[in-house]
C-alpha cells in the first residue's frame, strides 16, 4: 500500500497582518463617513426634543405617560451625547 501524506495549509500570518494594518485607514475614513450623518441627526435632536416638554407638561401627558416621558427625556441625552461633536473642527 501507498503510503498518503495528510494534506496541509498554512495560512501567512504576516500578509493577514500586513492586509488588516494597510485597511486600517481606509475603515477610518469608511467609518467617519457613516458617523456624519448620525451626528448630525443626534444633533438637530438634541436641540429640537426639548421644545415637545413644553406641550408635555401644559397638557398633563406627563403625569398619564410617565414611562414616554422619561423615554423622550433620555433619548434628548443620548442625542446629546451622540450629536456632541457635530461641526467641530478637526
Amino acid at each position: 500500500m501507498d503510503c498518503v501524506e495528510p494534506v496541509t495549509m498554512s495560512v501567512r500570518s504576516t500578509s493577514l497582518a500586513r492586509t488588516a494594518t494597510e485597511s486600517l485607514p481606509a475603515l477610518r475614513t469608511l467609518a467617519e463617513l457613516a458617523a456624519r450623518p448620525v451626528r448630525f441627526v443626534a444633533f438637530w435632536l438634541a436641540t429640537l426634543l426639548p421644545f415637545t416638554y413644553l406641550p408635555l407638561l401644559a397638557t398633563g401627558t406627563v403625569t398619564t405617560h410617565r414611562v414616554a416621558f422619561a423615554g423622550v427625556v433620555g433619548l434628548n441625552a443620548v442625542a446629546f451625547v451622540v450629536g456632541h461633536g457635530h461641526n467641530r473642527p478637526d
